[in-house]
Parts: C-alpha cells; sequence; structure tokens
C-alpha cells in the first residue's frame, strides 16, 4: 500500500488531500444544467433544471416540474413532482434530509425524500403581487424571503414555523447577492440577512435594525463561513475578500484582476475560500497568506460545503477535499520522527516477525499512550479500510504493553468505524467523516438511514451498538403496512413475528399507519398489541370505533380514558342516544362515570338514561332533590320539583326520604307564608333558624307552632328561645320565662349567655339555680364574686375548694383560711 502522502498538496502551512469517495451512478447527468442543493453531513443531492438555461433534451417533459433526489453515490433515491402551478425560487435541505421549498408565490413546503409534504407555510395577502418572490434563501431549519415589493420575510424554525418580516431600506435597488447569518451565529439571536446591491452597497439587517456599508467596489457575491464568524465576498473586479462578520476585521484580500464572475464560493472548513469559476472548470483554492491552489476540471463541478473540508460534485465522481490533520502527518508525512510514525513502522515488522518493532516500542515507553491514541484518531480520518486496519493494528501492539490504558477508547473507535464503513458503501452513499459522525450523532444517522428505507442497515447498527431499536422497527412495520402486494394477514404475521416480543414498540402508531391507508381491519388488529391504553384508545376514536375505545379504557380502568371516549359519543352528532345507551350496556364503570358528569353537565339526559337503566325511584327522588337546590329556577318550581321527587320515594318506599322531604316542603310553604306577611326573607333557612328568627319576632305562637309541626325535641326549642332572647337583649323576659318553667338544660347555659353578653347582674340570678354546688363556686369566680364563691365552699365543708377561692381573691378581703 503507497503512502497517503502521495496524494496530498501542501498548501501554505498545511496539506490538503483530495480524495475519490464515489464514481457517480447517475447516467447523462451534466451539472451545468441544474441547480443543486446538499444535505450536510454527506447528505443527498437534489438536482432541479435550470429553466435560465437552453437544455437539448429528447423528453423534456419528464424532467419539468421535477426534483431528482440522488445519493452522493449518484443513485436516484427519487422523483420529486413539485408541481405545474408554481415555480421554485429556492431550495434546501433540513439535517434530517427533509427537503425544504421555497415557491414564487412565497409557500414553503417541507417534503419527504419520497415527494410526500409534511409541511406548509404560506404568507397570504389580497394583492398576490406583495408577495412574489425576487430572491430566497434557505438553510437547515429556516429560510429568508425577499420579495419584488421589497418585503423581507423571515422563518427561523420551520418545526413551527411562523413568518417575522424585517424593515427593508427604501434605497435597497436592484440586489446583486443575499446571504444569511443563521440565529446561533448573531450576536441578537435572531437570523441576519446580509444584501448587497448594484450600488455598491451592503445591507445588514436584522430584527431591530439595519446597517448599511459602502464599498468602493460592487459585491457579486456572498458567503458566510460554517462557523459563522467570517464573511467572504467576490466583486466585480475579481477581488476576494475576507472580513468578520462583526465588520470590524479584515483578513484577506486577494486579486485576481478578472471580471469573470465565479459560480460558486465555498468555504472549505473555515480555513480557506474556494472559488468556482464555470466558464473554464476551475477551482481556486484560496488562503489567508493569499496562496493560492487550483484544480482544473473537464467537466461541470458543484462544491459544497462541510464541517471539516467540501466535497466535490462533478458529472462523474465526487470527492472530498480537506485539511490532513496533524496527527496524520506526524504518521506519514515524509521524513516523519513522531514516535506514533514509528509505532506504525514498528506494527509493519511485527507482520514481517522481526524483532526490530519490539526494540523500537520499548525504547520510548513513555511516549507510548500518546502514540497509541495519535494512531486511533488517525484512523478515524482515514477511508481507506486496509488503512483503518494497519492503524488499528499499531494502535493494539502498543496498548499490549501498557496496563494502564483505557480500551474503551479502542473499542469504540473500532465501533464507529464499522458503522461509518457500511454507510460511505456506494448503496447508501453517505460519506461521513468521523468529525461529521461525532456532530450529527447516532441518533440522527439512525433517522437517515430510516428515511432513506434501510430499515436493515438501521436495525442492525443498533443491535451493533446497543441502543434501542425500537424507532427502526415501528418505522419498518408503517413501511410494511403500506405494501400493495401482501394481503393483511401476511403483513401483520410479518410485523408481530418481528415485533411481537420487542419492549417499547408503538403498535399504536403502526395501526395509525394502517388506518391511513385504509386498513382498518389491519389496524384494529395491530392495536390490540399495543400495551398502553392511552394509546389505543385516542385512535380507535379517531377511526369512529368508540365501542372498541370504552372497552380499552375501561379494561385499563382509567377513568380519563373513559371519560374521553364518553365526551366523544355525546359531542358526536351522528351518534344518537339509542346507540349511545346500546354501547354503554353493561359497563357498569362507564354508566357510573356518565351519571357523574350528567349531574353536573346534563340533567335532562340524566334522566333518560336513569329510565333506559331502569333504575330505582330512590335514585331518581334524589336528582330531583339536588335538581331542585338550584338557584336558577324558581320557588314555585322547586316546590313542583320536591313533590315529584316525593312521589318517587313513596314509589320506593323509602320512608325516611319521604318523611325529610314532606318536611321540606312543609318547611318552604310556611316560609312563604311568614315572608309575604311579615316581609322579610325566611326562605332558605334551616327550621332551627325559622324558629329563632320568629322568637326573636315576638312570635312565639308561630315557634310553638314550628315546634310542633317539625317536633322540635324541647331541650332544643330552649337553646332556640335562649339565644334568641339574648341576641335581643330581653333579659327580664328571659328571667320571668326561667323561673316560671323548669330548664330541661338546666340554668348553666343561661349564666354562660349573660356573661358572654357581659351581663354579669343578669347571670348573678341564675347562679342559685345551678344544682352542682362546683359550677356555682366557678360561676361567682368568673364575676369576681369571692365572698359569695367562699360561702358556697364553706357550705359544703370543702377545705381545697375554700383555699382556692382564697388564692384567687384580693388579700383585704376577709375570706377565712379554714371552715
Amino acid at each position: 500500500m503507497e503512502n497517503p502522502s502521495v496524494h496530498w498538496n501542501q498548501f501554505d502551512r498545511y496539506y490538503y488531500q483530495k480524495r475519490l469517495v464515489f464514481h457517480m451512478g447517475w447516467n447523462e447527468i451534466n451539472l451545468d444544467h441544474y441547480l443543486i442543493e446538499s444535505a450536510p453531513f454527506g447528505g443527498l443531492i437534489a438536482l432541479l433544471r435550470d429553466d435560465q438555461k437552453i437544455i437539448n433534451i429528447k423528453n423534456i417533459q419528464t424532467n419539468k416540474n421535477c426534483i431528482f433526489i440522488y445519493t452522493c453515490s449518484g443513485k436516484l433515491i427519487s422523483k420529486l413532482d413539485y408541481g405545474d402551478k408554481q415555480r421554485v425560487k429556492a431550495f434546501g435541505w433540513t439535517l434530517d434530509e427533509k427537503l425544504i421549498i421555497v415557491y414564487d408565490d412565497c409557500e414553503i413546503v417541507v417534503f419527504d425524500i419520497f415527494g410526500e409534504k409534511i409541511k406548509t407555510k404560506c404568507i397570504t395577502s389580497r394583492d398576490s403581487t406583495v408577495h412574489l418572490v425576487y430572491k430566497a434563501k434557505v438553510w437547515h431549519n429556516g429560510a429568508v424571503i425577499l420579495t419584488k415589493k421589497n418585503r423581507l420575510f423571515i422563518v427561523e424554525n420551520l418545526s413551527q414555523p411562523r413568518f417575522e418580516e424585517y424593515s427593508v431600506p427604501e434605497n435597497l435597488g436592484i440586489v446583486s447577492d443575499l446571504e444569511i447569518l443563521q440565529p446561533k451565529f448573531s450576536l441578537t439571536g435572531h437570523t441576519e440577512v446580509f444584501i448587497s446591491n448594484l450600488a455598491k452597497n451592503l445591507f445588514i439587517i436584522d430584527n431591530d435594525q439595519t446597517l448599511e456599508i459602502e464599498f468602493e467596489e460592487m459585491i457579486t457575491n456572498l458567503k458566510v463561513s460554517p462557523t459563522g464568524r467570517l464573511l467572504a465576498y467576490y466583486t466585480e473586479t475579481g477581488n476576494l475578500h475576507v472580513i468578520s462578520t462583526d465588520f470590524k476585521s479584515h483578513f484577506l484580500e486577494f486579486q485576481m484582476n478578472s471580471k469573470i464572475k465565479p459560480k460558486q464560493i465555498a468555504w472549505c472548513s473555515s480555513d480557506t475560500v474556494l472559488l468556482n469559476f464555470e466558464k473554464k472548470n476551475t477551482l481556486l483554492m484560496v488562503a489567508p497568506s493569499q496562496s493560492f491552489l487550483k484544480y482544473e476540471y473537464d467537466e461541470p463541478l458543484y462544491l459544497m460545503t462541510e464541517e471539516d473540508g467540501i466535497r466535490i460534485l462533478t458529472n462523474s465522481c465526487c470527492e472530498f477535499l480537506s485539511k490532513v490533520p496533524e496527527v496524520v502527518v506526524n504518521i506519514f508525512g515524509i521524513g516523519s520522527t513522531s514516535f506514533s510514525s514509528l509505532l506504525y513502522d514498528a506494527s509493519q515488522s511485527y507482520e514481517k516477525e522481526s524483532s526490530k518493532g519490539d526494540e523500537v516500542i520499548r525504547s520510548k515507553m513513555d511516549l507510548l499512550p500518546k502514540a497509541i491514541t495519535d494512531c486511533i484518531t488517525a484512523s478515524s480520518w482515514v477511508f481507506q479500510r486496509d488503512l483503518q486496519k494497519k492503524l488499528l493494528n499499531a494502535a493494539a501492539i502498543g496498548k499490549s504493553y501498557l496496563d494502564n490504558f483505557v480500551h474503551d477508547i479502542f473499542a469504540d473507535m473500532c465501533k464507529d468505524l464499522r458503522v461509518l464503513n457500511e454507510v460511505r458503501g456506494w448503496e447508501i452513499g453517505m460519506p461521513l467523516t468521523y468529525r461529521q459522525f461525532e456532530k450529527i450523532g447516532i441518533d440522527l444517522l439512525i433517522e437517515r438511514l430510516i428515511n432513506r428505507k434501510h430499515h436493515y442497515v438501521a436495525l442492525k447498527i443498533c443491535e451493533y451498538l446497543r441502543i434501542r431499536k425500537d424507532r427502526v422497527l415501528v418505522r419498518w412495520a408503517c413501511e410494511k403496512v403500506k405494501s400493495e402486494t401482501e394481503s393483511d394477514e401476511q403483513i401483520l404475521k410479518s410485523i408481530i413475528s418481528k415485533l411481537g416480543k420487542e419492549e417499547n414498540v408503538s403498535f399504536a402508531s403502526i395501526a395509525s399507519v394502517a388506518y391511513s391507508e385504509s386498513k382498518n381491519d389491519l389496524a384494529i388488529k395491530l392495536l390490540d398489541y399495543e400495551k398502553s391504553a392511552s394509546e389505543q384508545v385516542p385512535l380507535l376514536i379517531n377511526m369512529k370505533n368508540p365501542g372498541l375505545a370504552l372497552i380499552k379504557a375501561i379494561e385499563c380502568a382509567n377513568p380519563d380514558l373513559i371519560y374521553l371516549v364518553l365526551l366523544y359519543l355525546l359531542n358526536t352528532l351522528d351518534i344518537n342516544e339509542n346507540s349511545l345507551f346500546q354501547i354503554l350496556s353493561h359497563k357498569d364503570m362507564a354508566i357510573n362515570l356518565l351519571i357523574k358528569y350528567c349531574k353536573h353537565k346534563n340533567k335532562d339526559l340524566l334522566y333518560r338514561l336513569y329510565s333506559q337503566l331502569k333504575r330505582e325511584p330512590k335514585e331518581v327522588g334524589l336528582l330531583k332533590i339536588t335538581e331542585s337546590l338550584s338557584d336558577k329556577i324558581n320557588l314555585e318550581m322547586k316546590l313542583k320539583i320536591r313533590n315529584e321527587s316525593l312521589i318517587a320515594f313513596g314509589v320506593s318506599k323509602n320512608n325516611f326520604l319521604k318523611k325529610i322531604t314532606e318536611d321540606n316542603i312543609k318547611l318552604v310553604k310556611l316560609q312563604q307564608d311568614y315572608q309575604q306577611r311579615l316581609e322579610l326573607v325566611f326562605i332558605g333557612l334551616s327550621i332551627n333558624q325559622t324558629t329563632a328568627k320568629l322568637l326573636e319576632l315576638d312570635l312565639e305562637k308561630e315557634a310553638k307552632k314550628m315546634k310542633k309541626t317539625f317536633k322540635i325535641p324541647n331541650d332544643r326549642y330552649w337553646w332556640i328561645k335562649l339565644r334568641a332572647l339574648a341576641k335581643k337583649h330581653r333579659w327580664k323576659k328571659m328571667y320571668a320565662w326561667a323561673k316560671n318553667e323548669k330548664s330541661p338544660i338546666g340554668y348553666e347555659p343561661f349564666v354562660e349567655i349573660c356573661i358572654k353578653n357581659r351581663v354579669g347582674n343578669e347571670a348573678l340570678n341564675y347562679i342559685p339555680l345551678v344544682k352542682d354546688p362546683y359550677n356555682q363556686v366557678k360561676f361567682y369566680l368568673r364575676l369576681n364574686k369571692f365572698e359569695q364563691a367562699a360561702d358556697i365552699a364553706i357550705k359544703e365543708k370543702n377545705q381545697n375548694l375554700l383555699q382556692h377561692v382564697k388564692s384567687l381573691a384580693p388579700k383585704n378581703l376577709n375570706i377565712p383560711s379554714h371552715i
């Protein structure tokens, strides 16, 4: 194997290598006839016929209104028909290889790689001419549109598309080029738009302000570097400049002295600028030091900037131009004396069974860990599998000399390179470098493979790297469901055989695809394998199968899901009550939840439901009572409804409910009568409150009628009367009442209520009537009547009680110490 440095070109202070990646598999493609956009990170290529050029083809209709999507190896993925009513003004790719198309009427559509619309966003206006696109630019998650009426619209997030309009200066004039600085690079966090015009001005426009810079020459091309820090621009007189995007620093001025405008300006990483001159098929690479390197081709070419280099696409091949990393130069550079180079040479000696390699390694053991790491790192840079093996073999030999080397680094690199070598194959055609792979991650790589329908490769990668594979299996199953060549039974059998034992597989999403393909029976059968009822039930509702949805919701005993089905049934116009009751038949949990819902929201339906279910009259009566409590109905209606509930309780032979309902009706009628006669509010009061109010009004005869009618116990009546008299401060009447009648509640309440109302003199009238001498002493002490309290203690011959009184009494009182 020849030394890789043979293909290096020394440029400025570094080495660059232009390596062949693929021989293109397409036939009779001339890139000169197409507008081209490539997805980043070794992604797909989209070709759109350039309608500005005259093309001599036999079957022009086959190319009209089509975007051809190829892999980097030239394998045709699809022909995307974008329609004949609109004209494409710009297109580009998302990171997960969705194609973004901007039409001339400001409509933005996102397609998958097989032409299915995923998302649409459009600016609407009564005057359609306001929004005809003049220039547009697309990046991986947004778009910028400049209309012919000089209105500038920005979409920064196509996942949640929302147009934002920037102010455009009145002196914008005729635009020569448009470039954007993505939000992640700008200081404001919003998209910045660079617009150059024929009047030698450059406008920097963001959401807040516009900055205008005057130049000595007209700018024809603009290109921001991949890091967003630098801006390269080309002038009408053939000068290339590189400045910072904050316009504070000028790094390069390269004089071409040629008025030929380059077809493209591109960046090779953020180190050098490349100019693609279409007329001579020449590629010129310019370094910061103003040195340059020229590549000449005999066919048209197109440049695609990557994170760590640039892809060069021609009619016949795909190449990758990049800087050679220092670690690789140290190993393969001519005359290199680094220990990593010596380790690599020593590994070759091992293969020849020479002891020289062992001597070299042992001579510098302190440098061995870094040399091993360098060999592992270098293997990630090269594309040739044989060279990868040699570098990894050198690392393996080196780490066998060390006891404490972290072997995971080696193992991880082996795994990653196997994955990369697989996707770099011609069939998949994704020439990812290791640096690009680190940038996008395994998840996005798997997503790309799934989108391209390489499910088997994606599955094997997941198994090899021991990561979750359910996403791959589900997407494969979704594609399987769309098959027109197999019966539903065959599709189901195939899916279950592969997914039946897998965890975390969403059969609901597969069933959803089956339903969208009008395979309802297959969708229902697939849902039987879905473990999550929260996934099953909504889909069954969407499939207009509420009966089965209700069964699934009840099986998992989830009230929220049951309510979801019930609300669907109640709000669906084509489902009548008979169908509703039929679906609910023998489903007690759902019936109980519906009853609970109807009690608050739909009383009429609840009565009909009770009738349909032949519920006991008692439940109907209780429902009527609840209904009569509403503030929205008048008193007559309340009495009518309660009489209906009285009848229901009578039919159910529930004497308790019947009796309290009768009492309630009597009470309301009495209150209605009092309210009309006395012009005071009674309705709404309880029996006790009504009786108390009558006593407060000195209507004792009416109060006793209440006592007799509702059989108020005598002790409760005394309590009600006592509080009513105290409330109105009728102390003399209270005392006369207490003396003339024997109190069933004792006389302690009389004392308490007098003390509470701060009429202690009145309380003294009742203390002698209290039977318990201890309570008498307690009340006298609360009223500061210490002599009377002492007299009770002496009378009762209670020395302890007397001592207690003496301890509380003032010292100037003559309270005896002993009985």
